[in-house]
């Protein structure tokens, strides 16, 4: 009976689920949670919050934070990201741009694509990896 058990056993990604969880949840649930869980595993904390930030989460950074992203993503990927993103945010961020850099990136921001959902998708998620990367190094607090 037991090797019967064994055999019709379901594996269970518990980690993914808990980051598709952390997603959905209000910031400050969320930060509670993750700080509850620091204080018995570290390791598995940081790996969450790496995991759980989402690009909605930018408006939540510090102005320093938000200005790296200048350095290491080019005006129209960030012009691309901001599009269909909350105005208030699009102006806080662009900004704290240099003129040039905004500027290019406010002509993207404006400017219809044909593939325009999919590259929307594609260049927040690399500004993700990237302010991911950075938290990594300790260069930025997320």
């Amino acid at each position: 009976m037991e090797a019967n058990n064994n055999s019709n056993s379901i594996f269970i990604n518990g980690k993914a689920q808990i980051i598709e969880m952390l997603q959905h949840m209000p910031r400050e649930e969320r930060s509670r949670l993750l700080k509850n869980l620091k204080v018995r595993n570290p390791q598995l904390a940081e790996e969450l919050t790496e995991q759980c930030f989402t690009f909605s989460d930018l408006d939540n950074l510090a102005d320093n934070d938000l200005m790296m992203i200048f350095q290491y993503v080019t005006a129209p990927i960030l012009g691309m990201a901001l599009k269909n993103i909350e105005r208030a945010f699009q102006r806080r961020l662009l900004s704290l741009a240099g003129r040039d850099y905004a500027e290019e990136a406010f002509r993207v921001l404006k400017t219809n694509y044909a593939t325009e959902k999919r590259d929307i998708k594609r260049a927040q998620n690399k500004i993700v990896e990237i302010l991911v990367s950075l938290k990594k190094r300790r260069q930025i607090n997320l």
